[in-house]
């Protein structure tokens, strides 16, 4: 009986740990085979041909586009054209330095940069609790 219970506990410990042991590789895992795409936490590497920057500046703009209507359709109507021309003007001077990048066939980490700096989101990152509270005393 207990040589019974052995060899079952022998068993099913065999087919558990197998699976766990096997090579991704071989389709026990699922892949993301998609081209260009980064895992999270990675980065462009630079230097990066001109057509694929200007598609991921192009993508990163529909995203923010998106968010701000999103955002102006809670607003009322003035303060919406308000926000819809703020965006626009950041955008315009977005797609100057977009321009400017592409302008050699290959877009350079510093030329990348230059482009978020002239986004319409300059200025809004980070310091999300920094001063939240500066006026309160403990």
């Amino acid at each position: 009986m207990r040589s019974k219970i052995i060899a079952i506990g022998l068993v099913l410990g065999t087919l558990i740990a197998v699976p766990a042991f096997a090579d991704p590789a071989q389709g026990g895992a699922p892949r993301d085979d998609k081209p260009g795409r980064a895992e999270k936490g990675e980065h462009i590497a630079f230097p990066i041909p001109a057509a694929t920057f200007k598609q991921h500046v192009d993508a990163r703009m529909a995203k923010a586009r998106a968010h701000m209507e999103e955002r102006a359709s809670k607003l009322p109507a003035d303060q919406a054209k308000e926000l819809r021309a703020k965006f626009e003007a950041g955008a315009a001077a977005m797609n100057a330095e977009v321009a400017k990048a592409v302008a050699d066939g290959t877009v350079t980490k510093e030329e990348a940069q230059a482009v978020r700096a002239a986004g319409p989101q300059r200025g809004h990152g980070g310091g999300h609790c920094e001063g939240k509270d500066k006026n309160k005393k403990s």
